[in-house]
């Protein structure tokens, strides 16, 4: 389970500001279904905009003591939860669903994309990558509905606003 970030596209400084928090908005999803035999697995590919105003988005791979360590909520600077829809609505799922637990989640570490030079607010998308294996997680028949929220963190840790994907159907 997880996600990682493939790679930042279309990231751009600009003359323009932005605030020093980050905004993100949603652009897509594209499922992939992959055919293992009885149950198919299924890989999401999730672009997610995004604008910063001082430019300070990511982490670096010695990001991982004091506030960034692995044991640390901020280890991850892309915060993902995770839906199912369950009678007509979504809830968000725990590891031991129905019963309570940790929930799901599909964080990630996004590397650093501070623009060089002076000018450092940008703007771009996020290509983020999760692998669902075989579909939804909760066992319930029948469920085919998932959606995602996001939150991203930059090395201030100021966050970013919360959005939601759409639902996401798993056929």
């Amino acid at each position: 389970m997880g996600g990682f970030c493939q790679f930042l596209s279309g990231c751009q400084r600009i003359a323009i500001s932005f605030p020093d928090t980050p905004v993100i908005t949603w652009k897509s999803v594209t499922v992939t279904k992959i055919d293992t035999g009885a149950v198919p697995d299924y890989h999401l590919k999730i672009v997610i905009s995004f604008t910063d105003g001082n430019g300070d988005i990511g982490l670096g791979p010695d990001d991982t003591t004091g506030v960034f360590s692995p044991n640390s909520p901020y280890y991850y600077n892309l915060w993902v939860g995770y839906y199912e829809e369950v009678k007509d609505s979504f809830i968000h799922i725990t590891q031991s669903f129905p019963f309570g637990g940790d929930t799901i989640k599909y964080n990630g570490r996004i590397p650093v994309i501070t623009p060089e030079g002076k000018l450092k607010a940008i703007t771009g998308d996020i290509e983020y990558d999760i692998d669902l294996g075989s579909g939804t997680k909760s066992g319930s028949a029948g469920q085919n509905a998932i959606k995602f929220d996001f939150i991203l963190l930059d090395k201030a840790l100021n966050k970013s606003n919360k959005i939601f994907s759409p639902p996401i159907v798993l056929n």
